[in-house]
């Protein structure tokens, strides 16, 4: 990338695959600090630091601790990457961090929690001891760490699992009501499994897959046709759009266009800002 950020993504293999969706090594050459804006989603994150620290962009800027848990996000938030980065990001499908954490969910939505509340001292010095090691044996031994941390007990029903494929199938067009009997459940039981599992309800997240999935193929477009893209995602007008994207991105579709040719993925979609 251009911007002066590498990032390679790893999919897990074996059980793991069904948990994580991807491994993501980030890394600078620490030339010049650099900006992303991370869609709002239901994916919970661990990122695992090496280097020096990502911080979180707002009011008041916040240090993300290595192998903190960044939860679930309503909306999208601002990450700035500045010096020496070298970090793994494991990235979880919506719903199923639990299982390996053991946190309530809704309790960390738009919240970092500390290492020290998610894993056990052993855990965290295990994952301090990989800093020498090249990527692949990282990523490895890395696995076999997660995988002795979960708890099939805790992870979601069946149901959960396929509302939440059949969101991500559908690029977020779909209605709950649909879904629901999709998953032979009532709409008030999947709320509240979604609430216990994911952190946020099944609307929410279709909205956010549905804006991520459109704020994606925007990135990717030589040209920019909004009015096109609102009609081909199911939103009623441009306007629709445009209202969305402030509620869930804080910028409008114009605002996030010119952020930068820079783009990518790292959670959702994901934009550069250097």
């Amino acid at each position: 990338m251009s911007s002066g950020l590498g990032l390679a993504v790893y999919r897990p293999t074996g059980r793991l695959a069904s948990y994580v969706r991807a491994f993501q090594v980030l890394s600078t050459d620490g030339t010049a600090p650099v900006s992303l804006l991370d869609f709002g989603g239901a994916d919970v994150s661990v990122p695992l630091r090496f280097g020096d620290p990502v911080v979180i962009e707002g009011p008041v800027l916040a240090k993300v601790p290595s192998a903190a848990l960044v939860g679930p996000r309503v909306r999208s938030v601002w990450l700035r990457f500045d010096g020496d980065i070298d970090q793994v990001n494991v990235s979880f499908f919506p719903g199923v961090a639990g299982a390996f954490v053991g946190l309530s969910m809704p309790e960390v939505v738009d919240q970092v929690a500390s290492p020290d509340d998610v894993w056990p001292r052993d855990f965290r010095d295990a994952v301090a001891e990989l800093e020498p090691l090249p990527v692949a044996e990282r990523l490895s031994r890395l696995s076999a760490l997660l995988l002795a941390r979960f708890e099939p007990a805790r992870e979601p029903g069946p149901q959960v699992r396929e509302a939440v494929r059949l969101i991500d199938a559908t690029r977020g067009r779909v209605q709950v009501r649909s879904l629901a009997d999709r998953v032979n459940l009532s709409v008030s039981q999947l709320e509240r499994a979604f609430k216990r599992h994911v952190g946020v309800g099944p609307k929410l997240l279709a909205r956010q897959t549905r804006a991520s999935a459109l704020a994606a193929e925007a990135m990717s477009a030589p040209r920019r046709d909004w009015a096109w893209l609102a009609y081909t995602y199911g939103f009623s007008d441009q306007a629709h759009l445009t209202r969305e994207f402030r509620e869930l991105m804080g910028l409008t579709p114009a605002a996030f266009g010119a952020i930068g040719p820079d783009a990518d993925f790292l959670q959702d979609a994901l934009a550069c800002r250097a």
